[in-house]
C-alpha cells in the first residue's frame, strides 16, 4: 500500500486532512491551505486531490474516515452525487472498505470541510490481503424477493423483500463470472435469492446468487 501510496503526484498529504485523530468535519481545513495556497481564486471552486487508505465509511453523516501514508487522519463528505470507480466500473460509496486505497478528488464544502466529488480505488483490500475489510464481514445473511430497478453500471439492483422491504444489493469490487453473468441477466420482476454481507442498513454487498 505504501508504495501505491507513495507514486502518488505531491499534493502535500501531511497538510491534507488536518491533525492526526480528528475525526470532526469542522476541523480538516480548507482546500486552500491543503493545496498551499494553489487553490482557485475568488469566485473558482478549489479542486484537489489525495491518495488515502479508507478507515470508514460513515453512512449517518456520510463522510468517510481515510489515514493518509504518513497517519494522517480525518474525515471527507460525500453524497449521491459521489462517483465511485473500480477497475472501470462505478460502485455505491458503501461499496468501499476499510483498506481499500483510493485517490479522491476533493472540492471545498460548508464548514470549511472536504467534499469527495470522485473516488478512485486503487487497490482495494481484497486485493492487497485476500480478506474483506468489512466490520462485520464474517456474517452472511441470505435474502430473497423481486428485482426492482436495476443499474448496470453501478453494479447495484434493488431486492424488494417482504421481511425487510427493499433492500439494495452491490456487486463486489471482484464478482466472479457465475456472479457478474447472472447479475447482466437480471430483469425487473424477477424471483431471486442472494447471499451477501451488510455493509449498511438496506444495504447488502453480493456474495453469490442462491
Amino acid at each position: 500500500m505504501r508504495d501505491i501510496m507513495g507514486a502518488t503526484r505531491a499534493v502535500t498529504v501531511a497538510a491534507m486532512i488536518g491533525m492526526a485523530g480528528c475525526a470532526e468535519l469542522g476541523n480538516l481545513g480548507g482546500l486552500a491551505d491543503i493545496l498551499g495556497g494553489a487553490g482557485g481564486g475568488a469566485g473558482q471552486q478549489q479542486q484537489g486531490q489525495l491518495t488515502a487508505e479508507v478507515q470508514q465509511v460513515n453512512t449517518r453523516q456520510q463522510s468517510i474516515q481515510i489515514r493518509t501514508q504518513d497517519g494522517q487522519s480525518g474525515a471527507v463528505l460525500y453524497d449521491q452525487n459521489t462517483v465511485v470507480v473500480y477497475q472501470q466500473q462505478q460502485y455505491p460509496v458503501t461499496a468501499l472498505e476499510a483498506g481499500d486505497v483510493a485517490n479522491f478528488q476533493l472540492q471545498q464544502a460548508a464548514n470549511n470541510s472536504l467534499y469527495a466529488a470522485r473516488i478512485d480505488v486503487v487497490q482495494s483490500v481484497q486485493d492487497r490481503t485476500g480478506q474483506s475489510g468489512q466490520a462485520g464481514s464474517g456474517q452472511l445473511y441470505q435474502l430473497a424477493g423481486r428485482v426492482g430497478n436495476v443499474d448496470q453500471n453501478r453494479g447495484v439492483f434493488e431486492l424488494q423483500t417482504q421481511a425487510s422491504g427493499v433492500i439494495l444489493v452491490s456487486l463486489p469490487y471482484n464478482p466472479g463470472s457465475a456472479v457478474a453473468d447472472r447479475f447482466r441477466r437480471l430483469r425487473t420482476g424477477d424471483s431471486v435469492g442472494v447471499e451477501g454481507h451488510m455493509v449498511a442498513q438496506g444495504r447488502v454487498e453480493l456474495t453469490r446468487f442462491l
